[in-house]
């Protein structure tokens, strides 16, 4: 006789199976939002650090040509890239960034969020140092 069909035991019961995707369930259901959040979180930090590239660009350029530029959106590395390589931040496919305001003493980054469930909300950052988010919640 087939070691497979022997009397006894042969599988899972149906009620074990439903437990089982009751469980799976339930850890999905506080895992993914999770997810989404750790990954939201993760962009807003790529943006933050792609914008503080782009203030250190802006700094140096004002070194040399004694006033800040601006800059199209998502054109920055032609404008700094002689100061800092900015071709993966112009690439972001998360968020579009552009200097504005710019002049003798002034600049003021804007990051707009591209999709996800923060799409066009935004970020700023100026000569200053001073962050603001506007709608964003990680």
């Amino acid at each position: 006789m087939n070691k497979w069909f022997k009397k006894g035991k042969q599988g899972f019961t149906l009620v074990e199976l439903i437990v089982v995707v009751i469980v799976i369930g339930i850890l999905a259901t506080v895992a993914v939002p999770q997810y989404l959040k750790a990954t939201e979180r993760a962009k807003l930090g790529k943006a933050r650090n792609a914008m503080a590239l782009i203030a250190q660009g802006e700094k140096l350029y004002r070194a040399d040509m004694d006033t800040y530029i601006n800059t199209a959106l998502d054109a920055n590395n032609a404008v700094l890239g002689a100061y800092v390589e900015l071709v993966d931040v112009d690439a972001d496919p998360d968020w579009s960034y552009r200097v504005t305001g710019a002049g003798a003493n002034a600049f003021l980054i804007t990051a707009t969020r591209t999709g996800g469930s923060n799409n066009g909300e935004l970020i700023t950052l100026n000569q200053a140092g001073t962050w603001v988010m506007t709608g964003f919640t990680p």
